[in-house]
């Protein structure tokens, strides 16, 4: 469950080491254990404890390391080695996939951010630093088959066309015959997230607080919902943003996406 943060006014956070990051999503990363996830699908982390906005982008301060044996049963380790990010504070949500740095060989375009999501494989989730052999969670990553693969595919076309080759038109109609057509997809957040970036030549183009009410309706108890209410804000602004708010608040209340929301009310 998510802490309520009072609304504060805007100040620099303390930055934040590797262990103050494991600090804050201790919790958060062993709940993981014994989940199974689908390839590239994202993984929302969120925390209590943190105060500074969720991460917009693909924030991957190192703090853990993947190990495992991938589908061809060769093991691997997976961890970033170096990030923009390191030093910045600890944000109250966040991707976790995005911290291990994998990039897919055969030249798939992330569905979002930098790199790849987590490829097929049985995993642990191991401490970058201190008991580096504890083990925080055990997860399975599936490949993804029938409708889900042609979902996963559709949205790095997607992704491709928006960030690589600046079509912004034709991954926003992507996005929209994927959603029409696989509506209760497992990559449901990456569509979202999509359509957010290309939002101009969406069905929220005249209309951005449509957004935020259908993040709320999809992802009211759920960590990307916090991402996508602290980028929401963060793009159309804190004024425009409260009345909105206040209204999903009162429709939404006692969800964690409502907690959260309370800091900018």
């Amino acid at each position: 469950m998510l802490l309520a943060v009072p609304s504060m006014p805007a100040r620099a956070f303390a930055q934040a080491t590797a262990g103050d990051v494991l600090s804050a999503y201790d919790e958060s990363i062993r709940r993981l254990d014994g989940e199974v996830y689908l390839e590239d699908q994202p993984i929302w982390l969120c925390a209590a404890s943190a105060i500074a906005p969720a991460a917009a982008d693909a924030w991957a301060a190192p703090a853990c390391v993947l190990v495992g044996k991938g589908a061809a049963g060769v093991r691997h380790r997976l961890v970033r080695q170096s990030s923009e990010h390191a030093g910045s504070p600890v944000p109250r949500a966040f991707e976790l996939s995005q911290t291990f740095g994998h990039v897919d060989p055969s030249g798939r375009a992330p569905l979002w951010g930098a790199t790849n999501g987590l490829p097929e494989g049985a995993w642990e989730i191991h401490p970058l630093s201190g008991d580096t052999a504890h083990v925080l969670a055990r997860i399975e990553v599936l490949e993804p088959r029938g409708s889900e693969r042609s979902v996963r595919d559709a949205l790095a076309r997607a992704a491709r066309l928006a960030r690589l080759l600046n079509r912004p038109k034709d991954a926003a109609d992507l996005y929209a015959a994927v959603y029409q057509r696989y509506p209760r997809t497992a990559y449901l957040s990456a569509i979202y997230w999509g359509e957010w970036g290309v939002r101009d030549h969406t069905r929220f183009a005249h209309d951005p607080g449509r957004w935020m009410e259908e993040v709320f309706a999809h992802f009211h108890d759920t960590c990307f919902g916090v991402v996508a209410l602290d980028r929401w804000v963060g793009d159309v602004g804190l004024e425009a943003a409260r009345p909105m708010l206040g209204k999903l608040v009162g429709i939404y209340p006692d969800t964690d996406l409502s907690r959260a929301a309370l800091r900018y009310l």
